[in-house]
């Protein structure tokens, strides 16, 4: 564990590695405000020498660093934005479908949800872990009612009027995250319903919510997204677009746009309007231009590179 080190410590620190500060004062502000751990461990990485652990390529300065940070936050800003509108459709196609075959308030029966107990040939274990699975969700919405009880008055409202909370209420107090459990254990006649709103097949609906749920939960806690790697089980499936942009493959695998940030960007073209997307596409273009020209022992191609955009990654608008 280091010990505590002072402002003023900190940027001697920085100094004897390397780094120029423009304007000293200016970053003693911004290292108080953002902390220090935040700005400088989360964007240096780029900027060390080659073989160093923690010397600073000759002419890096401060600024420069802030500007990768500031950029990353920017971006963030941009696709929670976008990420909160494709949201917004799935809570309201999850309300309708789910709420047309089971009525208002079934969501805490284990029936209304995909058993598989209707399913031939599933392994006892499978039913037995897929049940599970709907116990937990079941148990998690229960979680939630009891916390927006408290913070939701029209929660209250309908609780104590009707008893129950309909499930197109329900779906606004849900997690993203539980939201996407629901859908992946809702039966496979209604995710397919829900996919075709999207023209695509309710297996990729599923690790498309997963992935958006991932970084809607990186950006509303403001981790880093910009070079963020996810975990396997939040690949998305190959589409159409990978092959399009021609992207290369090692063993058999697309190198971009499986577990990064263009997955984010690929995803949201499949599930925003053409319209949304390209507003998307102009926003993100306009602050990695804006960034380039802050830049100066880093060029912007070393930026994409390490958040994993392939270098014609602006074609992925012609499609």
């Amino acid at each position: 564990m280091k010990d505590f080190k002072t402002i003023e410590e900190q940027i001697d620190i920085l100094k004897n590695r390397g780094l120029i500060f423009n304007d000293e004062n200016k970053a003693k502000q911004i290292l108080i405000s953002n902390n220090y751990y935040n700005v400088i461990n989360g964007y240096k990485d780029l900027f060390i020498t080659q073989g160093s652990k923690d010397n600073f390529i000759n002419g890096t300065t401060f600024e420069e660093i802030y500007h990768l940070y500031d950029f990353d936050k920017k971006i963030k800003d941009i696709f929670l934005e976008y990420i909160l509108k494709v949201e917004n459709n799935l809570r309201s196609y999850i309300a309708y479908y789910f709420s047309m075959y089971h009525g208002n308030d079934n969501y805490l029966k284990l029936d209304s949800f995909e058993t598989l107990n209707n399913i031939p040939n599933v392994l006892p274990e499978t039913k037995k872990n897929k049940i599970r699975n709907i116990q937990n969700l079941i148990g998690t919405i229960h979680k939630e009612i009891g916390k927006a009880i408290d913070t939701k008055e029209y929660i209250n409202h309908y609780l104590v009027g009707y008893g129950f909370i309909p499930m197109w209420v329900l779906v606004n107090i849900l997690s993203f995250g539980t939201l996407s459990k629901f859908l992946e254990l809702m039966k496979q006649n209604e995710r397919i319903q829900i996919s075709q709103h999207f023209n695509i097949l309710e297996n990729e609906l599923i690790q498309y919510t997963k992935l958006l749920a991932y970084f809607r939960n990186l950006c509303a806690h403001d981790d880093r997204i910009y070079n963020v790697k996810v975990p396997k089980y939040l690949y998305i499936p190959d589409n159409k677009y990978h092959s399009l942009l021609n992207l290369p493959k090692l063993k058999s695998m697309y190198m971009y746009g499986k577990n990064d940030l263009f997955a984010l960007f690929i995803t949201l073209k499949v599930m925003l309007s053409e319209k949304e997307f390209n507003t998307l596409y102009n926003k993100i273009n306009g602050r990695i231009i804006s960034l380039s020209k802050s830049l100066n022992v880093v060029s912007i191609n070393d930026v994409l590179n390490i958040m994993n955009f392939p270098s014609n990654w602006q074609n992925i608008k012609k499609f």
